[in-house]
């Protein structure tokens, strides 16, 4: 996962299992579970004779994921908000301050993990196990791309877009933390949409 991220592989891109396990000095057993819980949320594809491939979503793929995130950080939020102290707030203050930081700096991979912790942060805060789940099962894939999409686009404003987020949670406001969230997830699918240059099937084997 940690390599996905840091876009160890680009999409298209084979993983070859006995070649991860030599590096990693583990066996092909833990490679392959690996590879499995990563198909199982869209991150790679396994095909029986191919072996596993970096996925190459479409553009329409990416943009609906944040577009059904656009729901589910909006209630993260109406949920969390009544239940937010300022030890919550100062990590929210903390995570936002990352992604600015590593923006300027150029870090995108940094920009994106800041972005994750702070989304992450008001799922847990909303203590709604079913909230989570689902967050938990699309943040890794959009933000894979995320990592990959980031160069090719001005994400400024996107990034200053938690800053809203945040005052309407440090003023105890659900319902303009929940029409922020959504906004910013709703400015993220237009982003995938008009800005990630996907093909429309993963790339062929050699």
């Amino acid at each position: 996962m940690d390599r996905i991220m840091k876009g160890h592989y680009q999409p298209g891109e084979r993983i070859v299992e006995l070649q991860v396990a030599r590096e990693l000095g583990t066996s092909q057993s833990p490679v392959r579970e690996a590879l499995r819980d990563l198909a199982a949320i869209g991150l790679v594809s396994i095909h029986s004779r191919k072996g596993a491939r970096m996925r190459q979503p479409t553009s329409k793929e990416l943009a609906d994921i944040s577009l059904v995130r656009s729901e589910i950080d909006a209630l993260a939020a109406t949920t969390a908000a009544p239940l937010m102290d300022e030890d919550v707030l100062d990590q929210l203050r903390e995570a936002y301050a990352e992604m600015q930081r590593h923006h300027a700096g150029g870090d995108h991979l940094a920009v994106t993990q800041a972005d994750a912790r702070f989304h992450k942060i008001i799922a847990t805060t909303s203590q709604n196990k079913a909230i989570e789940q689902v967050f938990d099962q699309l943040e890794p894939f959009a933000r894979t791309f995320i990592t990959l999409t980031m160069p090719k686009a001005d994400v400024g404003s996107i990034i200053g877009e938690h800053g809203a987020i945040l005052a309407a949670l440090e003023d105890g406001d659900a319902a303009l933390a929940a029409a922020c969230a959504r906004q910013h997830q709703l400015n993220v699918s237009a982003l995938f949409r008009d800005h990630f240059d996907a093909e429309p099937a993963e790339a062929s084997a050699p």
